[in-house]
């Protein structure tokens, strides 16, 4: 008799006092490990402490091995408030920008309900896709339908993918504003772009090792198709190569023969729009201007996976580690000071994040303040920034962060929390008694 089927042969009270003894055992070892690791904690916080004291010295404010040793102590110890502390050079409160405490209501008028499809959350969590394609063109995309609108809200195609055995992952699918459009993983990883018609037929299939052939020096990967999205004119997609961050960027017409894109991608996309969607571990955003960049990373598991690194500033080699920053970051417009969300997924059942903060740093790190809310969108001006706030009202910044105005927005005499703006069209999606509405307001 083998003894994976022993247990099940002796008698039931034996069996019975077994079953209990394992528990026990299981029991005693799970106490041990939470020991151990309050124990743990303790010692680090011990060493935090004086570390702390030191750092809140002035006269050690240019100590970079003692920022770093507190660093560390701070993430094993759990104590995500002085990490929040270290980023913002000092006292966290003081540097609060308080949303106006008037309201002014915006009334907004349905275009569109959709159903079935999630309350879309900030951060690193992608429930549906929004991209802003053009100046006239704007699109939604879930894995298994698509959406194209015109500059009114208008509905200009709509695309239902084959999904066989594939999910599409991330970035779902891609429209021209022909309503042309692409889409890939119609079968579980198979690493091909396929191209329908506006009217969804299937026009030509090309596989990555067409797209961008691998060099035999090159990184191992997939292979797969990270992302794809249309150029800011229009007229093709810019398509990412390569599972990650991916391994080179190509550009493709509905006809004709891809190439590989010797600049910066997001140079042919719709401005202040600039950013892949889905989870990554390493992502860059530029400025307006080209000039600077901000690098996000994070690993993928271990202590370190709740504070990622924020690097822009060419004093400060090490970055910025941001509590549970998210992939809601960037550079205000036309300048090179950064904002940088952090968001709780705690979410409650109405779907929506909990403990939003956005943080603002000049071009050479230093803080300029934070707000309760995430970064939503620019104003049609492309001066002030807009933001989400928990309870779902918008805060507007003006320039140099000065508070302008406190919105909220209401659909059918229901409160509304804006996903995504088009503020210069007047038009956005919103989560709507969880569900996603297209509205616009005058």
């Amino acid at each position: 008799m083998s003894r994976g089927v022993w247990l099940f042969h002796i008698p039931g009270p034996m069996k019975t006092c077994f079953v209990g003894l394992l528990s026990l055992f299981a029991l005693a070892a799970s106490c041990v490990a939470n020991e151990e690791y309050a124990n743990y904690l303790v010692e680090w916080k011990a060493k935090c402490a004086p570390l702390l004291e030191q750092w809140r010295n002035p006269e050690n404010a240019r100590d970079a091995g003692l920022r770093r040793a507190l660093l560390e102590a701070a993430v094993r110890s759990e104590q995500p408030e002085i990490v929040e502390e270290i980023a913002a050079g000092g006292d966290v409160a003081g540097l609060e920008i308080k949303l106006p405490p008037d309201e002014q209501k915006i009334e907004a008028q349905a275009v569109r309900t959709f159903d079935g499809i999630p309350p879309v959350r900030y951060g690193n969590r992608i429930d549906a896709v929004i991209r802003r394609m053009t100046k006239t063109r704007f699109e939604l995309w879930t894995p298994k339908h698509g959406w194209l609108f015109n500059a009114k809200g208008k509905l200009v195609n709509e695309a239902l993918p084959p999904r066989r055995d594939g999910v599409g992952r991330e970035w779902h699918g891609a429209f021209l504003p022909d309503g042309s459009w692409i889409t890939t993983d119609l079968w579980e990883m198979d690493k091909t772009l396929t191209f329908f018609s506006p009217g969804g037929k299937l026009l030509k299939e090309i596989k990555v090792a067409e797209l961008a052939p691998a060099t035999p020096d090159g990184p191992w990967n997939l292979d797969l198709i990270g992302w794809a999205r249309c150029d800011g004119e229009g007229e093709g997609w810019v398509v990412s190569v390569g599972d990650g961050c991916g391994r080179a960027i190509v550009f493709v017409k509905p006809h004709g023969s891809p190439h590989l894109l010797k600049v910066d991608p997001w140079k042919l996309c719709y401005p202040r729009d600039l950013e892949p969607k889905g989870m990554f571990t390493g992502m860059n955003r530029p400025s307006d201007d080209f000039k600077r960049w901000i690098r996000f990373s994070c690993p993928a598991h271990g202590m370190w996976c709740g504070y990622p690194s924020f690097t822009w500033s060419d004093k400060d080699d090490d970055g910025t580690n941001i509590p549970e920053g998210d992939h809601n970051f960037g550079f205000l417009p036309g300048s090179h000071d950064v904002f940088i969300g952090a968001s709780d997924y705690d979410n409650g059942e109405d779907g929506n994040p909990r403990r939003l903060k956005t943080w603002f740093f000049d071009e050479d790190g230093k803080c300029l303040g934070w707000i309760r809310a995430a970064y939503l969108t620019d104003s049609a001006d492309g001066v002030a920034t807009w933001y989400c706030s928990e309870d779902g009202s918008v805060a507007v910044l003006e320039a140099g962060l000065k508070p302008q105005s406190h919105l909220r927005f209401i659909i059918g005499g229901q409160p509304a929390r804006p996903v995504k703006l088009f503020t210069d069209l007047h038009l956005g999606f919103f989560n709507v008694n969880k569900q996603m509405v297209l509205a616009s307001w005058k």
